[in-house]
């Protein structure tokens, strides 16, 4: 072979090398990195309800930032940072929380994503476990470690992963739930109804979306029906959402989807009224809820009903601390005196006797008030038998007479 062709096919081959490393090179620059857990992604199939919360965009919102404050404590224990060493949550991203259509009543999952300390998170909740006299016991399920207590089987148990997501939940459905997460069964997806009415809402830093089972629509006709509402429009609801997008102005879109387009407007028309007849409702406007319900727009839209409203960053954290401290408002009002006793009326029952000619109950003579007249008590005054003394005669100077004792079927004296 002459020097100039070997020289050719080295020069050939290292060109083909070259070439196939930039392209290897160039492809795993070109490929996408992992994505990112995400919450939704470890949400069974088929959930009844199912809510999704942006904790960065909730974070940054003046009306809804101070409901995640750092400072969060564990009761009984202390502050979490104290307990733990780190805040589990200052680094999250996102939460959803599920409702099984099917299971045990009060069956929940929650499901979180963000940066996670897998190892941290479970030796967190091993101590607090222990602090409350438990027993914590640590094992595997699928790709997670999970920790519960074994002392109170069925309360719940976190499982975690590295690099996410966080799972807390109970039994069967915590297994489903890391099931989804491992991809061994169907998730929330595109192909699941809480997709289709998610679309219908939109984006939103919270969202809420709920949907149907055949079985739950039928007793919710059956309810209907039986409260006399006859053939409720509610009843062709197959699923509905609602959803809080923030900007400069906070936007809440509600949307209810309907088997039939003729119901949704009937329902639509109901809930005009109810809406007006809400906004009206003194207690409603005295909370600061009457004029913005007074601004919901209820339209149909073929099978869908849309309910929006928007209202600005200012005005709905007035709305949010106030529906905090409701809880307050329904306390009920002390007196400003103490109550006096019940006095036993004439049949032996403890309920004041509705004499018309009887002074106020509140009336009290005493008898050092009765004026310069040191002798016995007025005709119409009675003195009550255990203030009496052994004679018949004036009553002791600390008695008191209280006049609606007076009355007596006979008229006669005490």
């Amino acid at each position: 072979m002459q020097t100039r062709t070997r020289d050719g096919l080295v020069l050939l081959l290292a060109g083909v090398l070259l070439g196939g490393g930039l392209a290897w090179l160039l492809g795993r620059r070109q490929e996408a990195p992992p994505a990112a857990p995400r919450a939704l992604d470890a949400v069974p199939a088929g959930a009844l309800l199912v809510a999704t919360l942006d904790l960065p965009a909730l974070r940054a919102s003046p009306a809804f930032a101070p409901f995640l404050r750092e400072e969060r404590e564990i009761p009984g224990l202390g502050k979490v940072r104290d307990v733990c060493g780190f805040d589990p949550l200052a680094g999250l991203t996102e939460v959803a929380v599920a409702i099984p259509a099917a299971g045990e009543s009060g069956d929940f999952g929650l499901a979180a994503a963000g940066a996670v300390q897998d190892e941290a998170l479970l030796a967190c909740a091993s101590k607090v476990i222990k602090a409350r006299g438990g027993q914590p016991v640590v094992s595997t399920i699928g790709s997670f470690r999970a920790v519960r207590d074994s002392s109170a089987e069925g309360h719940g148990e976190i499982a975690v992963r590295p690099g996410g997501p966080i799972l807390l939940g109970g039994g069967a459905y915590l297994r489903a739930m890391i099931d989804a997460a491992d991809g061994r069964a169907a998730a929330v997806g595109a192909t699941d109804t809480h997709d289709e009415i998610a679309r219908e809402v939109g984006e939103g830093a919270a969202r809420v979306t709920v949907v149907l089972t055949p079985e739950q629509r039928a007793e919710l006709g059956r309810e209907l029906a039986a409260s006399g509402a006859g053939r409720s429009p509610a009843a062709s609801i197959r699923s509905g959402g609602v959803g809080v997008a923030l900007g400069p102005e906070i936007a809440v879109h509600g949307v209810a989807l309907c088997d039939a387009e003729a119901p949704c407007a009937a329902l639509g028309a109901e809930l005009r009224a109810a809406r007006d007849a809400r906004a009206a409702d003194f207690a409603t406007r005295l909370i600061g809820f009457g004029a913005v319900l007074e601004r919901v727009a209820i339209a149909a839209e073929g099978k869908a009903l849309h309910a929006r409203v928007k209202l600005s960053a200012e005005e709905a954290g007035v709305l949010v601390d106030r529906l905090a401290s409701l809880r307050g408002l329904r306390q009920p009002a002390q007196p400003a005196t103490p109550a006096l006793p019940a006095l036993p009326s004439r049949d032996g029952s403890d309920a004041p006797r509705g004499d018309a000619g009887a002074p106020p109950p509140d009336a009290v003579v005493a008898p050092r008030q009765r004026g310069a007249d040191a002798g016995a008590p007025p005709p119409d005054a009675v003195v009550a038998p255990r203030q009496r003394g052994a004679d018949a005669g004036a009553p002791p100077p600390d008695a008191v007479v209280a006049p609606r004792q007076r009355a007596r079927p006979d008229g006669g004296a005490p």
